[in-house]
């Protein structure tokens, strides 16, 4: 069935390459194998950029034919960019995106061209320069994460002036025109008209939350999206023998204290403008509040893999908490707090050891002076 719709929109002649590209993308990190051929073969850098232009188009194809995988190939749709950025440097991931988009405007459309170079392409291609580079990680992940929110705006301004679509408005119809779908839904599999009224009344407070604090979650989803992505072309790059740096480890993560209090100082806002959602305080701070809830979170379950990690229990734990902390609220409330706890009293004390290892430093440096 895949094989099928992808040759209509591909062409018949494409027959052959994409039986090809379907069983290399069974795997997830199919680059890996690529990357290891060409490194092998020494491939040229056209070659290189061709294969990589072809693997992102059949990410797109996947992506707009094929259900479900869009949830994944959402995280990982940058990746044959990073990937030719890194090998061959800015000039040749810029040609492989251009040639992509192109192609993905004839097989798939204008508009999924444009959000895929806009969102997704220029990520890949400052990720991928910023790895030829070999900078820190740290630096990779400030500069590619701008690029990614910069390419973001644009896309948004390209498609407003340029072509006359307001996408953010077109998100919020469909959101809007889902909730009597699945209010309905619910109601023909036996939910009382009273409950059938709740849960729409639900949905509706979730969506309207969803437009209030979208720009919030694009600035989330940047560093997420990168890190994911550098993760992935690391592992693939390591078959050529390359080596990047790392980030810290999991269990030294923490964030500044001031993220604690800023969240707690948001809760107050959001209290005091609760009658008026239309005020821009209001929107400000549900924004503000819905970064660092996630910022709180991801401390929380660092909090719980370093207590794991470091009582010997089983790392499954850590593994099951995830996804709780991510699909049950309770759960990641609770997780939430418990990263407002580590965040205000250094329950690992990172800060007390960091505070002691720069007053061991500067004596030493006290008696290398005397001496």
């Amino acid at each position: 069935m895949l094989k099928e719709i992808l040759i209509k929109s591909a062409g018949k002649r494409a027959d052959e390459f994409i039986s090809i590209s379907l069983n290399i993308i069974s795997r997830i990190f199919l680059l890996e194998d690529v990357v290891a051929f060409t490194y092998r073969r020494k491939t040229s850098a056209m070659v290189e950029s061709a294969i990589c232009a072809a693997i992102a188009i059949v990410f797109n194809l996947l992506f707009a034919y094929v259900p479900f995988m869009g949830i994944i190939l959402n995280l990982i749709m940058p990746l044959p960019l990073v990937v030719c950025g890194m090998r061959n440097g800015l000039r040749w991931s810029i040609m492989s995106g251009v040639v992509s988009t192109i192609l993905v405007a004839m097989t798939v459309n204008p508009i999924h061209a444009l959000f895929y170079i806009g969102v997704y392409g220029v990520m890949g291609i400052v990720l991928g320069e910023c790895m030829h580079r070999h900078l820190p990680a740290k630096k990779l992940l400030v500069y590619a994460s701008i690029g990614a929110l910069v390419s973001i705006g644009i896309n948004m301004f390209l498609a407003l002036y340029v072509m006359g679509i307001h996408p953010v408005d077109m998100m919020f119809q469909s959101l809007d025109d889902a909730i009597p779908q699945i209010a309905a839904s619910f109601n023909t599999g036996g939910m009382t008209p009273e409950q059938a009224a709740a849960f729409t009344a639900q949905m509706t407070e979730m969506v309207s939350m969803i437009k209030i604090i979208l720009p919030g979650a694009m600035l989330l989803m940047a560093p997420i999206l990168v890190m994911i992505n550098y993760w992935a072309a690391r592992r693939i790059l390591a078959r050529t023998g390359e080596t990047f740096p790392e980030f810290p480890p999991t269990e030294e993560w923490s964030f500044p204290p001031v993220v604690a209090l800023v969240y707690v100082a948001a809760l107050f806002v959001i209290q005091y403008f609760q009658n008026d959602r239309s005020h821009i305080a209001y929107t400000v701070a549900a924004n503000v509040w819905a970064i660092c809830s996630m910022l709180l979170l991801v401390q929380g379950l660092v909090f719980a893999y370093w207590y794991i990690k470091k009582h010997n229990k089983p790392i499954w734990w850590f593994k099951v908490l995830v996804p709780l902390s991510m699909f049950i609220s309770l759960v990641g409330l609770l997780m939430t707090y418990v990263g407002g706890y580590d965040i205000l009293f250094d329950a690992r004390r990172l800060r007390s050891k960091k505070y002691e290892a720069e007053r061991e430093k500067k004596k030493m440096s006290g008696k290398g002076d005397k001496k």
